[in-house]
């Protein structure tokens, strides 16, 4: 199939450093004078503060939670490591629903999201690379232990959520894959041997509508299932003025479903598997016109000259200019997205007579992307384009833990993982083909004005694409408890893989004869770049001091080291003249170091965690878009060096009962400290010509400097079975450059977002009717979460969601 690629077989199926450290020495200190006492009885994972018939408005102290980082049950207070969590109380009554939301209560984060294809993950300024098909995540993400190869595998609405967990810095000496910004772990709630089940139905705004259950009991003495589901669906909020008629763009409709069976036949083995299937058909993913790229004095076209105006003029689109701010576009294409997704896994856990622990985790998932795409203007220039993917990945993993030992722990595993995705690139063109994207050639010009240059209208173009990933590792940690304060922890990985990839644009179809026949082919001519193949041995290192200044203060500092492998520009991109290799990326690796302290003060109501940190990465992994004269092309490419610093916060109080605060927040300087070869920005390269630029000592794009969470929830005291509660957060990001090229055009600006909701619990003898109302983005704050490029130097931006004033009622039995 590698050597034949073809249509009918692809779709079978500084001073704030200074700062910062005054902070953590200050809680320091005051730890150091408050006598403070923990809770000692941890709760489970997943355990949330409220119980069906307790009333937690009497409960003072916080919950201990409990994690399983260094895979064995932990208090999250102990780990020597950066963790934000939310459980999944929290993401309910925040109303934290997809994985774009996450960055409105984690510090560090940013959720870059397009479309579940070009949607991406980063930490600490590191992972914006959306819609790198053939290149794996700098932050890795995990469903139930299972490593998830595609970002977009996780764009589905949270389902059923027991606790999600962030941890910031390399990883790999623990879990699966190797990364080297950080995870994010969400673990689903796990089958019980009683009834848990509850129903929900949400109404709200622009015919929002949800429903969701979850169905959880025991079907013998040793097997307990569980079965979940979801369906949202909402209108859009973007007009189409060319059809006036027609449907708001970016409504959601997804739905979804999980099953779950566990075998508990004895103390010492358990079995899970689960099941799952996602799908989603609606008009996601709409982009609106966020610049219309340089304005300048041409030397032949006359002044005030915009090639993106001229061309779009003399194609004839209508309304070529409007303001994202106005919530509008004007085409005359369709915009639509289809995912289709699942896996299956199967966990299980043995504990030996020694009482060490075997574990064994088998999965498979798929993930199928297909777009259909317009080009945002009026005219018949761009029919539809996109990029198809179909993605399989298998994933083996081994693991033994030693019994828990007062002296040393250790943990050891091997690791192996499959990834075969294939992609469709195609674009087709209409009859304004030419004067919307070929008008600024001086030599074609008279002959498009004419409509005789025949060189794209009415022309379809076709590449295909596939990446086959192996990955082999070994990996362990341990523990050195050597004295009863201070932990030594080491640990290490190594990783083998083999890569091979091919891109295969076939030559264009449809049109009819062209005298530009040189221009036709540097645009869309056929191009096959071979196989190519990429192996690579990479190894990932921790070593980590921690020292308990007293039972409720843990004082840390971590070296790790991550290695990520290279990859592939599965598109054609500049490889016909610049060569086959430069559709190449090589491995991205980085060193970090940290110093952090987690404290818990006032008798278990205030639990403090600060950390200051430094990355240095090396052959950082980026991926864009650039105009190179008349070629739009998409970027892949090692930007040189990258330095990211910076401070993180993270702090739960509970000051008086039933309230419960959380505020965190990060300072992230992340800067090229070597980039000389990055793209310009048309800007520039429109006028000049001048197609790259040094963007040493610059930012990183898609990175705002400063983000502040704080989100409250607050039960009131119940009476005569009621219990009312009111939440709310407020979420704050900096500005930050939206495109790889740093042009000032693309800037994202600083903007703030309130959540908020209020309700009441009935307790129905041991069921309970829980109803609300709620409101996100309540201030209806219009915002840009991503920019990319476009054609003709223009830049398209995506939303995020306005204002949603809703209710749910929720029953628990």
């Amino acid at each position: 199939m590698k050597d034949k690629i073809n249509l009918g077989n692809f779709f079978l199926r500084s001073s704030v450093l200074a700062r910062s450290i005054t902070v953590i020495m200050t809680g320091l200190s005051l730890s150091l004078s408050i006598n403070t006492k923990a809770s000692d009885e941890p709760q489970p994972a997943g355990t949330e503060v409220q119980q069906l018939n307790a009333d937690v408005y009497d409960v003072k102290q916080l919950d201990t939670i409990v994690v399983t980082t260094r895979r064995r049950e932990e208090k999250a207070q102990d780990v020597p490591t950066p963790i934000s969590i939310l459980s999944g109380q929290t993401l309910e009554s925040q109303r934290l629903s997809r994985v774009e939301d996450l960055q409105q209560a984690l510090p560090s984060l940013n959720v870059a999201f397009q479309n579940p294809r070009q949607s991406s993950v980063a930490i600490r300024g590191l992972g914006n690379n959306p819609a790198s098909d053939g290149l794996e995540a700098s932050v890795g993400v995990y469903l139930d232990n299972v490593y998830l190869g595609r970002p977009g595998m996780v764009v589905f609405d949270i389902l059923d959520v027991a606790q999600l967990e962030l941890l910031r810095g390399p990883q790999g000496t623990l879990f699966g894959k190797n990364t080297t910004a950080g995870l994010l772990n969400i673990t689903s709630k796990a089958p019980t041997f009683y009834p848990d089940n509850t129903l929900e139905i949400s109404a709200g705004e622009r015919n929002y509508f949800q429903a969701k259950g979850s169905l959880s009991d025991a079907l013998t003495e040793t097997v307990a299932g569980r079965f979940s589901f979801y369906k949202t669906v909402q209108d859009g909020f973007i007009e189409n003025v060319a059809q006036p008629n027609a449907d708001k763009l970016n409504d959601i409709d997804r739905q979804g479903v999980r099953g779950q069976i566990l075998w508990q036949p004895s103390d010492h083995f358990n079995l899970r598997w689960i099941a799952d299937y996602h799908e989603e058909d609606d008009q996601q993913g709409t982009t609106l016109l966020y610049s219309i790229g340089p304005t300048f004095n041409h030397a032949v076209y006359g002044e005030n000259y915009n090639r993106y105006l001229d061309n779009a003029t003399q194609a004839g689109a209508q309304d070529a200019n409007l303001s994202y701010k106005d919530l509008k576009i004007s085409s005359d294409s369709p915009k639509r997205m289809q995912v289709d997704q699942g896996g299956t896994s199967v966990e299980a856990n043995w504990t030996l007579d020694s009482g060490k622990k075997l574990t064994s985790i088998t999965a498979y998932r798929f993930w199928n992307f297909t777009p259909t795409n317009n080009d945002n203007i009026s005219a018949d220039a761009i029919r539809n384009n996109g990029v198809s993917v179909e993605d399989e990945q298998y994933s083996q993993e081994l693991r033994l833990s030693s019994a828990k030992s007062d002296r040393f722990d250790w943990v050891t595993g091997l690791y192996y993982f499959q990834q075969n995705l294939e992609n469709h690139n195609y674009s087709i063109y209409g009859n304004q083909a030419d004067a919307f994207i070929l008008y600024q050639n001086a030599a074609a010009r008279s002959d498009i004005a004419s409509g005789t240059a025949n060189i794209l209208n009415n022309r379809e173009t076709h590449t295909y694409g596939y990446a086959d990933t192996k990955s082999y590792a070994a990996f362990g940690q341990g523990t050195w408890h050597t004295t009863p304060k201070l932990d030594i922890t080491a640990g290490g990985r190594v990783t083998y893989e083999e890569k091979e990839a091919r891109v295969n644009r076939l030559a264009p179809i449809g049109g009819v004869n062209t005298d530009y026949q040189t221009l036709l082919n540097n645009q869309i001519g056929a191009y096959d770049s071979g196989k190519l193949n990429l192996s690579d041995t990479s190894y990932s290192g921790l070593l980590t001091a921690s020292y308990k200044i007293n039972p409720n203060n843990l004082f840390y500092a971590t070296y790790s080291h991550g290695e990520k492998s290279g990859g592939f520009n599965l598109a054609v991109g500049t490889a016909p003249s610049a060569g086959a290799d430069s559709l190449k990326v090589d491995p991205e690796i980085a060193d970090n170091y940290e110093i952090g302290l987690k404290q818990t003060l006032w008798n278990n109501r205030l639990q403090l965690n600060s950390n200051l940190f430094w990355v240095d990465v090396k052959d950082y992994q980026t991926t864009g878009t650039q105009q190179i004269g008349t070629n739009y092309v998409s970027v892949l490419d090692n930007a040189g060096k990258v330095r990211s610093r910076g401070a993180e916060i993270d702090a739960t109080i509970r000051p008086i009962p039933g309230l419960t605060v959380n505020v965190n927040g990060s300072w992230n300087d992340a800067k090229y400290t070597k980039y000389e070869g990055a793209p310009a920005p048309s800007s520039v390269s429109i006028p000049t010509g001048v197609a790259y630029q040094d963007l040493t000592g610059q930012r990183v794009y898609g990175v705002p400097e400063w983000i502040a969470n704080v989100n409250f929830r607050y039960d009131l005291k119940s009476k005569n079975k009621w219990q009312p509660y009111v939440a709310g957060s407020y979420s704050w990001r900096d500005w930050s450059y939206g495109n790889l090229d740093n042009a000032k055009e693309s800037i994202i600006d600083a903007y703030g977002l309130f959540n908020a909701s209020v309700g009441t619990r009935y307790n129905i003898g041991e069921n309970q009717l829980d109803v609300s109302l709620w409101a996100k983005n309540l201030t209806d704050k219009i915002y840009v979460t991503n920019v990319n490029n476009g054609s003709s130097g223009i830049l398209n931006a995506t939303l995020g969601q306005p204002r949603t004033v809703g209710a749910t009622l929720k029953l628990s039995f």
